[in-house]
């Protein structure tokens, strides 16, 4: 436990790092965790024996965040579109690729890295002030949610939530990990003025946004417990010791982007 609360601490203090300086530094701090993630699914195939063509995955990775931020949504869309067609077109020349693998690698297009995208939406579309309040939400939310969860499910768990994907999750923790979401609206509520500016967000929106993102977290992280389930591997990597890989450790920040990128593009902005 101890570990894990040491690497939690330092990737917390890393975020915030990135929450201050943004620019360059944000962009290749997600590109890196995006590639991370890539090659973890990856390793997952593999582990089925499946092998999927990565090297458009990669490339995506790499390079989505500074096309999405410098040049724009229409380039972004184009670059998802050759990637898949490249998938394709490989596999129509490699006799040696199955249907499988080709399925394998149009699933790491969808997850992760589509959610990547939405973050990178939600950085380039929104104002600086709006977008900084945004990803602080994606990122606080579920991972206050999910420390909340397990320090809650340790001490007091009881009752299994979902034995037969995740058996240490209880329903105690659960619970307790709404709790953080709705910890981690009230911080941003307050926090906020640190950037906004004057455009703050309302305490109850900010509210039910935090406990909303902490039940679509908790649905990321159990989807992610299935597919390590699936390929009969405790975790995704060993990067992070006492958390797993990368994906191990945002697989409940990937689904809240786009709930996140959708209320500040979509819906605070017809409100507003």
């Amino acid at each position: 436990m101890r570990t894990r609360i040491l690497v939690g601490v330092t990737l917390a203090l890393m975020f915030l790092a990135m929450m201050y300086f943004g620019g360059v530094v944000q962009v290749v701090l997600f590109s890196v965790a995006a590639t991370l993630c890539v090659y973890e699914i990856r390793r997952v195939f593999l582990a089925k024996e499946i092998k999927p063509f990565v090297i458009p995955a990669y490339f995506f990775a790499v390079s989505y965040y500074a096309i999405t931020k410098y040049l724009g949504i229409y380039w972004i869309l184009l670059l998802l579109v050759f990637g898949i067609m490249a998938i394709i077109f490989e596999r129509i020349f490699n006799q040696k690729r199955t249907n499988d693998d080709v399925m394998a690698a149009i699933f790491i297009f969808i997850y992760p890295l589509s959610f990547f995208l939405c973050m990178a939406l939600t950085d380039g579309i929104l104002s600086h002030s709006l977008s900084r309040t945004a990803m602080l939400m994606v990122f606080a939310a579920p991972l206050l949610g999910d420390t909340f969860a397990y320090f809650i499910g340790v001490f007091f768990g009881k009752h299994k939530l979902c034995p037969e994907i995740s058996p240490k999750k209880t329903i105690e923790g659960s619970i307790g990990g709404l709790a953080g979401g709705i910890l981690a609206g009230l911080s941003i509520f307050f926090l906020q003025g640190l950037w906004s500016q004057g455009n703050d967000l309302r305490i109850v929106s900010l509210l039910v946004l935090g406990l909303v993102c902490s039940i679509v977290g908790q649905a990321g992280d159990l989807f992610a417990s299935t597919i390590k389930r699936w390929a009969s591997i405790k975790d995704f990597g060993t990067l992070l010791p006492g958390h797993g890989g990368m994906l191990d450790r945002i697989d409940s920040v990937l689904l809240c982007a786009p709930i996140v990128f959708l209320y500040f593009y979509g819906i605070h902005s017809y409100i507003k």
